[in-house]
């Protein structure tokens, strides 16, 4: 791997999209790669990074083609010049399957890994938010030392989207998970990683929210990618421009 350096200027691009190497955006109808691109271009953002999931021991064992991949996605960055493309992956971390995630992605030629933590405790809600919440966090701050190199630590928040609470209920705020959250931004800063602002939630671009950016920022940190996590044509580049004011009004 040759990741981009955290210097890399990703802004009016959409850094976290999939397409039809990932089984449910295949599933849902995502467009072709070449559409893709074509629709990037509509939205008028500069660029993409193509992020298709990596998560071992899921999907029925499924894992992608990569010569396929590779030779697909830079046939489309050869075809779109005018655009600036990247090749990625989106990584589900799991402590017990990151030494196979490694051997597989190690001698890959990507450009971009998002981390993310989709499994982790799942014993419902029963014990309270509170405690729900704070597994999740624990699954991220190990992610943070996984055996393999990667960009960005994505959607940060992506407990809230799937919590049985109604949306005023449903944060995770910065002061009640302080200890954690600042523990995961000391390790991000230091092993050189950014976060990304994932705006997969209907228009509201709080995925990591302001009050965790702006501890993010005063510790030092670099600002976060924007990736809309797009599984649909429908949603690519979706609120992008919202997300790049928002994160200015952190960051700059």
């Amino acid at each position: 791997m040759k990741l981009l350096p955290i210097t890399t200027d990703l802004t009016n691009m959409d850094c976290h999209l999939h397409s039809r190497y990932s089984p449910d955006a295949r599933n849902a109808g995502m467009i072709s790669a070449d559409e893709i691109a074509d629709t990037v271009r509509k939205k008028n953002l500069r660029g993409f990074i193509v992020t298709d999931h990596l998560d071992v021991g899921h999907w029925d064992g499924y894992v992608i083609d990569f010569v396929k991949y590779f030779d697909e996605w830079e046939r489309v960055r050869r075809e779109n010049k005018d655009l600036t493309i990247h090749i990625g992956l989106e990584v589900g971390f799991e402590k017990e399957t990151a030494k196979e995630t490694n051997r597989i992605i190690r001698d890959l030629p990507l450009e971009y890994v998002i981390n993310s933590v989709h499994y982790y405790k799942s014993n419902g809600y029963g014990n309270g938010k509170i405690s729900k919440y704070t597994e999740y966090l624990e699954a991220v701050l190990a992610s943070v030392d996984a055996p393999y190199d990667f960009s960005t630590i994505g959607h940060l928040g992506f407990v809230e989207r799937y919590a049985p609470y109604p949306a005023d209920e449903n944060i995770m705020d910065y002061e009640t998970f302080r200890p954690l959250l600042d523990e995961i931004i000391t390790r991000a800063i230091e092993r050189s990683v950014r976060f990304e602002e994932n705006t997969n939630s209907d228009g509201a671009t709080t995925m990591p929210r302001a009050d965790f950016l702006a501890a993010y920022k005063a510790a030092g940190g670099t600002r976060p990618a924007v990736g809309s996590d797009a599984h649909t044509p429908d949603k690519i580049g979706n609120h992008i421009d919202i997300a790049n004011i928002f994160l200015s009004e952190i960051f700059d």
